[in-house]
């Protein structure tokens, strides 16, 4: 059907109908205003969900401040990180992966207390079935304050395909940090081999998978023991289908409503060291090219230790996964985001779910659903009102205030401020081409107030990162340098990746954990409370997380100013419970079942 490609009003209802994650270009009727494209077929939408109100526009309110202002310093170049993503934009092609971005993910590699970053790296495009042999992933090793270095070659990092999101996960148990490349194109898997190098493992693992992957997550998801692989895959746009679709302001790349999806993979490990497919089996399984998978969360939503599996889908509706099966029963999970209220906006649209964080926003001791959408088309945040069940709470939350003027990326829970209170960082970059504005963005940071609504602060940030525009996309908190604060690796398009070092001046305390299991098997689906001074703090135990990243491996949390020790408990997902009494500014290693052993600053 016809779509006016006029831009006489902007109306957040008629952005939200129209394009998603990477267009403007869905095949969803547009309304007046919009940028999309003409002769598209309307996609057929979902009921709607009920709302958290009537409203329907956000009402402006004054601005409030934080006592404490933020900081962030990209540290990227003189740190040793100087790397630019490859993306082969070429005219003509009009591929979707030009502007997707690459994936970022921290590890531990040699096991030194220092964590090192892995980048994914692009190719010729015409080449990514087989590589092109000239651009290869980055493995660079970090030293704490002294930096990074590029170790690459040394650590046998060849990957010379389409690179896209990237997983960590100790796969085979022998205690070292393993990779999962998803790339445009065959996947990949690296071996650690205990000595700072890695092997491919791929056709020797048994994984035979050549499509578009995303992002990716481990877990054991059919309970036996062993860690498996839930592995995106987003959609059926190669050379040969590709095409442009023509703007109010020229021509530019198509969105998700133009291509059909392709099934998500589901890699369960046999335990000796080989992978099948079963996505099928366990109750994984899309129909109609349905599912357009860009990020994964694996994560307790219902507080029963046995980890959901939350996918968002690029302008299709979004999957919660939970386990049905009984007690000592093969494994199955059932898809219910639709009647558990998470599926779709608050008004029944689709959205472009590109980036997810799951963490408690609202203090209630249950890990929420933050989403980071397109331009003039909200975030969502999905409060979780227990028992599988969930409520768009974006306007009143003022998330969706914040965001009409942005199209995020990966994105990243933290407390920056140390107040107890979970915030937001958000990568932001338009798709659509450079012909079509606006496209690069200013990257955004929010803080939420004490009444629960958030507030955006980059403008404060005061650095020349947040003071100028980019096109961001992968976003990954870590502390890299062990100071007790989540510093950010965030790629790009045609810029350098960018290391965001949180240097704010902020009041109060840390502590970290390093949860460990005897199996070696980590504890996804487990939670953890720390109780300090007042302050009560609930964590989930997850994986996966943000835009093609993989973060930290250590949960961190923020304690208020004074030397009281903080009472920690570790619900661990086999059901035991362990307690103890933690002094703060410090890491320490817990494996369960015993004490936990502070760790000593590494060298």
């Amino acid at each position: 059907m016809s779509r006016s490609s006029s831009q006489a009003s902007h109306s957040r209802r008629l952005a939200m109908g129209c394009l998603a994650m990477i267009l403007l270009a869905v095949p969803v009727a547009c309304r007046p205003g919009s940028l999309a494209p003409s002769g598209q077929a309307k996609e057929a939408k979902p009921a709607p969900r009920p709302s958290d109100g009537a409203r329907k526009t956000v009402v402006a309110t004054p601005r409030t401040a934080p006592a404490t202002l933020p900081r962030f310093v990209d540290v990227a170049r003189e740190s040793g990180i100087d790397f630019t993503y490859f993306n082969d934009e070429a005219a003509g092609n009009w591929l979707i992966v030009e502007v997707m971005g690459g994936g970022a993910a921290w590890l531990d590699v040699d096991l030194d207390g220092w964590l090192d970053l892995y980048l994914t790296e692009g190719c010729r495009l015409e080449k990514s079935a087989v590589g092109d042999g000239e651009h290869r992933d980055r493995l660079y090793r970090g030293r704490g304050t002294a930096g990074f270095r590029d170790v690459s070659a040394v650590a046998g990092i060849g990957d010379d395909h389409y690179g896209q999101g990237v997983a960590v996960g100790d796969y085979d148990a022998d205690g070292f940090p393993d990779l999962y490349l998803a790339n445009f194109g065959p996947a990949v898997l690296l071996h650690n081999n205990g000595d700072g190098t890695f092997t491919d493992v791929t056709a020797a693992a048994g994984i035979e998978f050549a499509k578009w992957g995303t992002s990716a997550a481990f877990a054991d998801l059919d309970h036996d023991g062993q860690l498996d692989l839930y592995a995106c895959t987003f959609l059926d746009n190669r050379l040969g289908n590709n095409k442009a679709c023509d703007y109010s302001q020229g021509r530019g790349y198509c969105g998700p409503g133009s291509y059909v999806g392709e099934q998500d993979q589901v890699w369960v490990s046999r335990g000796d060291g080989t992978f099948v497919e079963r996505s099928a089996d366990l109750g994984f399984t899309e129909t109609n090219g349905r599912g357009k998978g860009l990020a994964v969360s694996i994560v307790d939503l219902d507080d029963d230790l046995l980890p959901e599996v939350y996918v968002g889908n690029d302008m299709t509706p979004n999957y919660l996964y939970t386990r049905r099966s009984a007690e000592g029963a093969p494994a199955r999970y059932e898809e219910l985001a639709t009647s558990a209220g998470c599926a779709v906006s608050d008004d029944g649209e689709n959205e472009a779910s590109m980036g997810i964080v799951t963490e408690d926003f609202d203090g209630d001791g249950r890990p929420d659903i933050f989403l980071a959408h397109f331009y003039q088309a909200k975030n969502t945040l999905y409060q979780n009102l227990g028992q599988l069940l969930f409520a768009d709470v974006s306007r009143k939350t003022r998330i969706a205030a914040t965001s009409l003027h942005n199209l995020g990326f990966g994105t990243v829970g933290l407390d920056w401020d140390r107040d107890g209170r979970m915030e937001m960082f958000v990568a932001t970059g338009h798709v659509l081409g450079p012909s079509v504005q606006p496209y690069q963005m200013q990257p955004q940071l929010l803080w939420q107030a004490a009444n629960g609504t958030f507030v955006d602060v980059s403008d404060d940030v005061g650095s020349a990162y947040f003071g100028g525009k980019w096109l961001g996309r992968a976003a990954a908190g870590a502390d890299y340098d062990n100071d007790g604060d989540l510093d950010l690796a965030v790629s790009h398009n045609i810029s350098p990746v960018a290391l965001l070092r949180d240097d704010t001046a902020a009041p109060g305390r840390f502590l970290g954990l390093d949860l460990r299991t005897p199996s070696r098997i980590p504890p996804i689906g487990g939670r953890i409370e720390v109780h300090c001074d007042g302050r009560k703090t609930i964590r989930p135990i997850a994986s996966g997380g943000s835009y093609l990243s993989s973060p930290d491996p250590r949960i961190l949390v923020t304690l208020p100013p004074g030397s009281s020790p903080a009472d920690v408990t570790i619900h661990w997902p086999s059901g035991r419970v362990d307690r103890f009494s933690l002094e703060g500014d410090g890491y320490y290693r817990v494996l369960e079942g015993e004490s936990p052993e502070r760790m000593a600053a590494p060298p």
